[in-house]
């Protein structure tokens, strides 16, 4: 078997299921006891190529794995557009005013893509400065997870942010779960450093909606703006563990509600020699499509339920909670989570006003603004949860540093 890294490990007996609080864990997140490996069984491929030559310094192995390992968050950055659109803006281009739109969103301005700004260097910025916080090098970084539902190439682009990071030694992928994209790659995250025995990764939430809205309508416009956050999440002993609980889940049948699905336009081909449906019709995808009123229902209903699951494994009283952290896309929501669980507001984060509905973004860059501010501090205990698309929803309760 070899691992993603390239290093060639012994096969093991599964492991027998593991009991949590919260029940029967998946076979992906149970822990696999470790094994020890004596050093000629280590074989690690090559991990860069240069003009077609691979470099030699990066088939060394690195330092031994041990799995098993606890997560903390180290350091966080973030990085938004240069052009802000206010809600005056967009009353000129669609029938809406900043009263209506404050008083039923809490949005006032979104930051929007343009010119030669790209979400990949969004996250590039991102990325950076999570790194110079954690005070870690980029050559140290053993995986990065870019969260985005928007990527600039269809293929994904995490391998392109970690190489203009400088991230030689990582091995990066894409992950899909449109705003409750964070939340999965922190989980994922650190589901990496206990089974995979890994020390640094970086998680990227980056999302530009912007591309997939549809300008004539003001019940969706207003939402969204483009952004991108990260964080690092680095390996500590067990007992230091950082993430203290989480609560993952998904239903498809909301899928109706909240959706951009793809289309189909004219055939490329004119000739299809005879062959019915060939070749196929150029993919496209459909402006962002949602159901306000069903997602709002969705949403005061189940994100203070994934909280209060993620903290009965976590073994706490929502009164632990420091800081409550939710994926910014409505303020009544926002609101309407607090108030469920008993939360006051001056505990409650929020910069839905300044950017809006930012997707897999708008969790870390609320988080960065606030450590940077000097809200959220060492050993605080944070309540985040994402929702969205998919639907999918996630909670999970983490400690800072």
């Amino acid at each position: 078997m070899v691992a993603a890294s390239g290093l060639a490990l012994p096969r093991a007996a599964a492991p027998c299921p593991a009991r949590t609080r919260a029940g029967l864990r998946p076979a992906f997140l149970r822990f696999v006891p470790p094994v020890a490996l004596p050093p000629q069984q280590l074989r690690c491929c090559a991990s860069t190529v240069d003009d077609g030559v691979v470099s030699a310094e990066a088939s060394k192995p690195r330092l031994p794995r041990v799995v098993g390992m606890g997560s903390k968050l180290v350091g966080c950055g973030s990085a938004i557009p240069a052009l802000s659109i206010s809600n005056d803006n967009l009353s000129k281009i669609v029938e809406t005013s900043d009263e209506w739109i404050a008083t039923r969103t809490g949005i006032r301005n979104r930051r929007v893509l343009s010119g030669d700004e790209t979400l990949r260097g969004l996250s590039i910025q991102a990325a950076q400065r999570a790194l110079e916080m954690a005070q870690v090098k980029a050559e140290d970084v053993d995986l990065l997870v870019l969260c985005t539902s928007t990527p600039d190439d269809l293929f994904g682009g995490a391998a392109q942010v970690l190489a203009e990071v400088g991230c030689t030694n990582a091995f990066g992928f894409d992950i899909t779960a449109a705003c409750s994209g964070f939340i999965v790659g922190l989980i994922t995250a650190t589901r990496f450093i206990k089974g995979g025995g890994i020390r640094n990764v970086l998680v990227v939430g980056a999302d530009a909606l912007s591309k997939f809205v549809d300008w004539t309508d003001r019940g969706t416009c207003i939402l969204f703006g483009d952004a991108a956050g990260a964080v690092l999440v680095q390996a500590c002993n067990a007992d230091e563990d950082g993430l203290l609980g989480f609560c993952v889940q998904s239903d498809g049948n909301g899928q109706k509600h909240l959706n951009a699905a793809s289309s189909n336009d004219e055939s490329i081909l004119s000739n299809t020699n005879g062959v019915p449906g060939f070749p196929p019709k150029k993919a496209t995808y459909s402006c962002i499509q949602m159901n306000g009123k069903e997602v709002f229902r969705f949403a005061v209903r189940c994100v203070p339920q994934s909280i209060e699951k993620a903290l009965e494994e976590a073994g706490l009283p929502a009164s632990s909670i420091d800081w409550l952290l939710l994926h910014q896309a409505n303020q009544r929501i926002i609101d309407a989570a607090a108030s469920r669980l008993d939360i006051p507001s001056d505990k409650v984060i929020s910069n839905l006003a300044n950017y809006g509905n930012t997707s897999a973004a708008s969790i870390p860059l609320a988080l960065d603004e606030a450590v940077r501010g000097g809200k959220v501090k060492t050993g605080d205990i944070i309540a985040a949860s994402g929702f969205g698309a998919g639907l999918t929803w996630g909670s999970a309760i983490v400690k800072w540093g």
